[in-house]
């Protein structure tokens, strides 16, 4: 197998070109098709083209024949999230740690990870990590974290999740190639400047921590973000509320100084400074860096809604490098939710491979119930567009963050089994005042999530 090749199709994997990616499998496929890896690419461009149980199939058919290959867990996993297939994904696990050839530290790791996608927040917690590797260690300690902030709160996870995730020994265990010397995690005497950089972070972390940064530009920290994202929106804390938190960092120890320049990454801002200023929440902690870029885009949309309410969607995060079915819905599983709105003029802001499918839909063609926004539509516009929309439906990632911290009116979907920052709320978040939860019911009830998400609208004045 050879693996530059492999590796150039992952960007179509992401950019949602599926059928160039079966393409190419099925040309590999008498060479390669005898080996684990190439399966494994197989299973992830059915995972983007929506077809879960075929992805199910393969990861199933990968743990049965392979006994060194592992990296089928999270796909695997992924999938019965997404259909909420729970029993077989822990089945599974169980199969893997009684295979009589399963190294130990595979067996280990395949429950500290699968137990946590799927919720098993106790079987985590009490998880023994006594005689594995260090690196294997961290990866408990943090998964332990998280499955106690989602279990019991934020408050009672966030220590455990700075000392393996966000502290310097953390990094240099998790992440041996980044530079420690200049990393602030906590210190109480900080830099004049600050790079925050993402590792091992999206952009929607990014977008949900940055408002720690207004307290540490309170204290006079000068802060830079490293890929220039920040250039599509701006700080918009009030002066009393940034002056408050900087004061409350003062009260702690924290003091700035004279010069120095360090780097930081979104977790590290959420762990170092969660326990002095808590969720440091706003009604409106952002706005565009330049409204007027969506001015043309939102005219138009207006022009076509004729009165109606406008709400834009993103509902799929499977054109992301990540593993995201288990928090992202499909479009049939939709319909009842476009079809049942004839009041709304929707604002489709998908990506990717449901992108696709959307444009092949016979709706996308009715231009007075829906506007689609073209692929090279910017960041920043996007940020522009969804501060003009009278509100935004999204899956957890970067486009519902944005919402949330523009103090947009939001609806959060989310499967029964959520990422531990949602903690276990099943209507609201301390992060975002303005944000709804649509929280399934049972593990992979999207018909569930879509009848909620329609009802909301029908009653909510929007």
């Amino acid at each position: 197998m050879n693996t530059d090749d492999y590796q150039q199709l992952a960007p179509k994997l992401y950019a949602g070109d599926i059928e160039a990616c079966f393409q190419f499998l099925d040309e590999h496929e008498a060479a390669d098709g005898h080996m684990a890896e190439y399966w494994h690419w197989r299973a992830l461009a059915h995972m983007r083209a929506g077809e879960f149980s075929r992805a199910l199939d393969i990861c199933c058919q990968i743990t049965r024949e392979s006994d060194v290959f592992g990296f089928q867990l999270h796909a695997l996993c992924d999938a019965c999230a997404h259909l909420g297939l729970k029993e077989l994904a822990l089945t599974v696990i169980d199969f893997v740690r009684m295979k009589p050839d399963t190294a130990p530290i595979a067996a280990f790791l395949w429950r500290v990870y699968g137990w946590h996608y799927l919720g098993e927040d106790q079987r985590v917690l009490d998880l023994n990590a006594d005689g594995v590797d260090p690196h294997s260690a961290y990866v408990l300690g943090h998964h332990r974290a998280r499955s106690a902030m989602r279990l019991d709160g934020i408050a009672n996870g966030v220590e455990l999740m700075h000392r393996y995730w966000s502290s310097h020994e953390a990094r240099r265990v998790l992440f041996p190639h980044v530079d420690v010397e200049h990393y602030w995690c906590g210190q109480r005497v900080l830099p004049a400047h600050m790079t925050m950089t993402s590792i091992a972070s999206g952009h929607g972390d990014q977008v949900n921590w940055v408002r720690y940064a207004g307290a540490l530009q309170g204290l006079g920290v000068q802060l830079a973000v490293a890929d220039g994202s920040d250039r599509n929106y701006r700080l918009s804390m009030s002066e009393a509320q940034q002056a408050g938190d900087a004061q409350r960092l003062r009260e702690a120890g924290f003091t700035v100084a004279p010069d120095g320049a360090m780097w930081t990454e979104p977790f590290a801002l959420f762990t170092s400074l969660f326990p002095v200023l808590g969720y440091a929440s706003s009604e409106r902690y952002i706005e565009p860096a330049d409204p007027s870029c969506a001015d043309v885009i939102v005219d138009d949309i207006r022009q076509r809604a004729r009165g109606k309410r406008c709400v834009g969607i993103f509902w799929s995060s499977c054109e992301s490098a990540n593993n995201f079915a288990n928090r992202s819905m499909t479009l049939p599983q939709l319909a009842p939710l476009l079809d049942g709105t004839s009041d709304i003029h929707w604002v489709i802001m998908q990506r990717g491979f449901e992108l696709k499918r959307w444009l092949n839909d016979p709706r996308a063609n009715d231009l007075e119930r829906f506007t689609t926004l073209a692929p090279d539509v910017t960041l920043a516009q996007s940020i522009g567009i969804i501060d003009r929309l009278d509100a935004f439906i999204g899956n957890d990632g970067a486009l519902t963050h944005l919402a949330g911290a523009l103090g947009k009116r939001c609806y959060l979907l989310l499967n029964q089994v959520a990422e531990w920052r949602y903690e276990r709320e099943p209507h609201h978040t301390a992060w975002y005042p303005t944000m709804r939860l649509v929280r399934a019911r049972r593990l992979g009830d999207w018909d569930d999530v879509a009848s909620k998400l329609r009802q909301h609208l029908t009653n909510d004045a929007l």
